[in-house]
């Protein structure tokens, strides 16, 4: 990581977390490449946080006008869900194991904050599969793991993830908290083992902040009966995405990446 990079985690980590973070001093140009990191990813208000924690540090030059910016984005509206937004149905492209997380929704008898912690866990890779790492979702586990561990019910969290095949995934999303905000293994019960390496896949994708959504469609041309590929950048990387997560979660990589294909060819003209 550059030292943008660096400043932007010790920054995350000390405004949502509370760590004791030493700034390393940049320049104006950099650290307004820092407040375009943060709007890309949408965590500028937790940046802020950080900032006004840090804001006596020698290193920590800002100018009046980037302080007014940085306020600005501390007041934007933050898009949190409540319970019933984050329970609503939420969907895999596995047929078989869809029904199987479908009926662990359904079923109101098992944990609240259990079946929250899951939603959370098969979000983020349903975000990794399609768009890259999801910054503010990987924070949000991240506070739920801090502020509700004691109400989550890991063993029953266990059995769900090994049911739905998203085990390895769930390591990786742990190690990604460890490798990226300085969690322990002991903070996160649902990973366990030695998972490190596997961070550093996501870790250098997220390294290069270019967490931007391309759509790939295909298109029809009236004067021609070929269908062309719009997009094909996208559609090369949303196959090298769905080929570099295969090993940690083949049995949704793979249908997610036919669903997405297909979804792409409602463009074609009737």
């Amino acid at each position: 990581m550059n030292i943008i990079q660096r400043n932007f985690f010790r920054l995350i980590k000390c405004g949502v977390y509370g760590t004791a973070e030493e700034l390393e001093p940049m320049s104006i140009h950099k650290w307004q490449k820092l407040y375009q990191m943060g709007q890309l990813h949408n965590v500028n208000p937790f940046v802020y946080q950080g900032l006004l924690k840090c804001k006596d540090q020698f290193t920590l030059k800002l100018q009046p006008q980037q302080w007014q910016q940085w306020e600005l984005a501390h007041f934007q509206q933050m898009q949190d869900a409540d319970e019933e937004e984050l329970l609503r149905p939420y969907k895999l492209t596995n047929p078989l194991l869809n029904r199987q997380l479908q009926a662990i929704l359904d079923d109101e008898q098992s944990d609240i904050n259990t079946r929250r912690m899951l939603i959370q866990i098969i979000r983020i890779a349903r975000h990794i599969l399609n768009w890259g790492l999801p910054l503010r979702l990987l924070i949000d586990l991240g506070v739920n793991l801090r502020d509700n561990t004691e109400k989550v019910d890991y063993e029953t969290l266990g059995d769900w993830l090994t049911s739905l095949r998203f085990t390895q995934m769930a390591q990786l999303e742990g190690a990604l908290l460890i490798e990226l905000f300085g969690f322990k293994p002991e903070d996160i019960p649902f990973a366990g083992g030695d998972v490190d390496k596997k961070a550093n896949i996501v870790a250098r994708e997220l390294a290069e902040y270019t967490n931007s959504h391309q759509d790939f469609f295909f298109s029809q041309s009236p004067d021609s009966i070929f269908v062309h590929a719009s997009g094909g950048n996208a559609l090369i990387s949303h196959i090298r995405r769905s080929a570099r997560y295969m090993r940690f979660i083949p049995s949704e990589a793979l249908t997610n990446f036919f669903a997405s294909f297909a979804h792409s060819l409602t463009h074609i003209e009737e």
